[in-house]
């Protein structure tokens, strides 16, 4: 039942929303990431890119690509993924994506921060960012 409750809230926010992409600032070395390149960054895994730089994962609070995104990369419910980054900060092994309450504050990070990962909607992305990888 859960997974079907999924897989209709990942459909319905694929239809109302375009495309998901995850961006980088157009100063980052990084061009392509890979789906567990991805995963790996916004779950706390690893805070590198494949390059070795740094890697800062930020994302917009309240968006609604949220459940889509993180439901793609881990295949894990919003309760589960809630679940998840409380054991994370509980033992200290993580913290989730910094977040930011609305898209001009998020922009502005990333052009300050060059090392930020996010994802958007591809109608939201600038001409500073770049997509290194794209749910389609």
């Amino acid at each position: 039942m859960k997974t079907l409750l999924s897989l209709m809230i990942l459909l319905f926010s694929a239809a109302v929303s375009g495309e998901i992409g995850v961006v980088v600032s157009n100063k980052s070395e990084i061009n392509n990431l890979s789906s567990q390149e991805v995963a790996n960054i916004f779950l706390g895994r690893t805070n590198r890119y494949p390059n070795g730089a740094k890697s800062i994962p930020v994302e917009l609070r309240g968006n609604n690509l949220r459940s889509s995104f993180y439901q793609s990369i881990s295949g894990k419910t919003p309760t589960q993924l809630s679940a998840y980054w409380t054991t994370l900060v509980f033992t200290g092994k993580g913290r989730p994506p910094e977040g930011y309450r609305d898209l001009k504050d998020l922009i502005l990070s990333m052009e300050q921060k060059p090392e930020s990962i996010t994802y958007l909607d591809e109608e939201q992305v600038t001409d500073a960012m770049k997509i290194v990888y794209s749910f389609r």
